[in-house]
């Protein structure tokens, strides 16, 4: 669920760049893969509907966005959601595990997706297999121009009647760029990737950015049309918090 809008001042802003407040179709460069080459992918679903990305970090927890755990502003139960692990498609396969529960960043903000960060405990274990693996965290942020990757199920197209998500998880290769190509940035607790033609969009909310199979960033937040760079929660600036947490819920 990417931010459906921003701080008046970043509409103005946008507004003023010559923008067309029009549906267009996604120019995001997305590609057919296999859920083997991105094996920690989850899809975060409530009543069996994608919702949000997810990363496998250990056999009961999960990464992803603390956005995705509201509608509107508004908190949602935990126990709405359920993951699907270990298949190429959002819809059927793999295996369906229950939240149990959902711990955010205690100084998240959903109105500036500020410390855009949550873990999650599962119901139960997941079993590893070549399509289920987690993935273990960077330690220092990319320099800009450092190639990486991202996958999800997220929206591929709208217009005001029709908004198409693939049923099959695709992937992206995503260059790093400097902050001040994001339409936000919140110095190292973010990053900023991609482009205008390969960028991630709603529905690929707490996905995983990837370098070296390692979990770099989770996505957060973008420009309405997901047609520039899109900015992701740093995961080597949350790092502590993250082992922390996990190690609180274990």
């Amino acid at each position: 669920m990417f931010i459906e809008s921003f701080l008046l001042l970043l509409a103005l802003n946008f507004l003023s760049a010559g923008r067309l407040n029009r549906p267009e179709e996604r120019i995001i460069g997305g590609y057919p893969v296999e859920i083997e080459a991105f094996p920690w992918s989850v899809s975060l679903q409530i009543n069996g509907h994608h919702y949000c990305g997810g990363s496998i970090y250990s056999n009961d927890t999960i990464i992803t966005a603390a956005h995705c755990f509201f509608d509107k502003g508004r908190r949602l139960d935990d126990r709405l959601f359920v993951i699907r692990a270990g298949s190429t498609s959002r819809k059927s396969s793999g295996t369906l595990v229950k939240v149990d529960s959902v711990i955010l960043h205690e100084n998240f903000v959903f109105k500036f997706l500020q410390n855009d960060i949550a873990v999650v405990r599962l119901s139960e274990r997941l079993e590893f297999t070549n399509q289920v693996q987690p993935i273990p965290l960077a330690e220092t942020n990319p320099e800009p121009g450092t190639m990486s990757l991202a996958a999800g199920w997220g929206q591929i197209y709208e217009t005001e009647d029709l908004v198409v998500r693939p049923i099959n998880i695709l992937g992206v290769k995503l260059r790093i760029q400097p902050p001040n190509h994001c339409i936000v940035s919140y110095g190292q607790s973010t990053i900023c990737a991609g482009n205008s033609k390969q960028s991630t969009c709603r529905g690929d909310s707490g996905g995983a950015l990837v370098i070296d199979s390692q979990l770099v960033g989770v996505v957060s937040g973008g420009e309405e049309y997901c047609d520039s760079a899109t900015f992701f929660t740093s995961v080597p600036f949350f790092r502590e918090w993250i082992l922390n947490t996990t190690n609180s819920i274990s």
